[in-house]
């Protein structure tokens, strides 16, 4: 349900007078009231585990199963991409893709193996509709690696990426023969790719036969995080060393947006936002024009940005610092509301009146596991997912 300011305000006043409670400002603390008439705000709770983590927890359970990726067709169609620890093999990886048709009140599981190919990950996941879907990742000797499925997740098809010399990272699908790939490589190319640090130069990969070819459509100097497209033509790719670029012609020419968070072109001030490293990891636009990306700094481990913007990017703000973590993943439902996801911590953020003010939406978990995507239908369906469980955010 989209909604209007008045009642965003009416909210965040609500939140204010809890005496106990989830909410809380995103910097600061919320006052006590004795009003025992105020609703309850939203958590977020564990709705998934896989049955194989039975009496697995904390970093045990996160490094066993990680859901790296999330499509959100509907209120009740959802699908959710990661890997898992081989039952098999322990030092092996599988890929894993988990449906639910009934929002989440049960889940199916789907192990993504293929003979021959050890360490599966599985990094980027797109459906186009409720049949047709694709999963991306890379295995053993880092080959890029597709999964895709034309009946619903029932069967899946396996393909190598031929020729593509990067880690996929996240894939979107404009429709089931028309879609993108971003992909990471090493900042030192003679590095292990296991002990590297990502943010070296990419191709951003496009297709037009549903996945059966990738050809590159532009060599950026920058690892590509995440991509969003409004339809065929216009779209939005966010990376590292805080980069964002634009294309209105379905990717035939890219042009960089200036995020003031790059290092400097010749030389960078210590100190200043480009020496810190920002990796802009989420990115989400409500339309052509309102759109907004989070970052997180490779430097100081606990600094997070959210920038936005009103004229499609041709202007980048700085419009919040994160206090004490960096920023994962941002999806906004309107130009009023959305969520930030955070690399660590107890609280989801979430604003209803365009990221003026963000309340806090206690995580009720046993421990803080890494979280990576968001994914929303509407403000009564909306999922956080990463190492060992797919968290929705639950209304009181």
């Amino acid at each position: 349900m989209h909604r209007n300011k008045q009642l965003g305000l009416l909210t965040i006043i609500l939140c204010l007078a809890l005496i106990t409670g989830s909410c809380k400002w995103f910097k600061g603390n919320s006052n006590k009231n004795t009003n025992s008439n105020s609703p309850k705000l939203a958590r977020w709770v564990a709705q998934y585990r896989s049955p194989l983590a039975q009496g697995l927890t904390g970093n045990d359970l996160a490094e066993s199963f990680y859901y790296s990726s999330i499509s959100v067709l509907s209120s009740s169609l959802v699908y959710v991409g990661g890997d898992m620890r081989n039952p098999k093999n322990r030092d092996d990886r599988v890929g894993v893709v988990v449906k639910t048709t009934d929002g989440g009140q049960t889940w199916n599981e789907t192990i993504l193996e293929q003979p021959g190919v050890a360490l599966i990950r599985i990094n980027g996941l797109a459906f186009v509709d409720s049949e047709t879907g694709y999963a991306v990742g890379r295995g053993q000797s880092n080959d890029a690696i597709m999964f895709k499925t034309t009946d619903g997740g029932r069967t899946w098809s396996f393909s190598r990426i031929a020729g593509l010399k990067q880690t996929p990272t996240c894939i979107f699908m404009a429709d089931a023969e028309t879609g993108w790939m971003g992909g990471s490589t090493s900042v030192d190319p003679g590095d292990d790719e296991d002990e590297s640090e990502p943010g070296g130069p990419s191709d951003l990969m496009a297709t037009t036969d549903g996945g059966k070819t990738w050809q590159s459509q532009v060599r950026l100097p920058v690892t590509i995080y995440d991509l969003q497209f409004l339809d065929k033509l216009m779209g939005w790719a966010s990376g590292s060393n805080g980069a964002i670029y634009h294309t209105t012609n379905g990717g035939l020419s890219w042009d960089k947006q200036r995020t003031e968070l790059e290092p400097g072109e010749a030389f960078t001030i210590p100190g200043s936002e480009g020496a810190k490293k920002f990796d802009m990891n989420g990115i989400s636009f409500i339309d052509a024009d309102h759109g907004y990306a989070v970052a997180r700094s490779r430097e100081e481990e606990d600094t997070g940005r959210v920038l936005g913007t009103s004229n499609g990017g041709e202007v980048w703000a700085k419009q919040r610092i994160v206090a004490d973590s960096g920023a994962r993943d941002i999806c906004f439902l309107d130009t009023n509301e959305g969520w930030i996801l955070t690399d660590k911590g107890s609280y989801i953020y979430h604003t209803v009146d365009g990221n003026r003010t963000w309340l806090s939406e206690k995580k009720d978990l046993e421990f803080d596991p890494p979280l990576s995507r968001l994914g929303a239908a509407d403000a009564q369906h909306v999922w956080a997912v990463g190492g060992g469980v797919i968290l929705v955010r639950q209304s009181d």
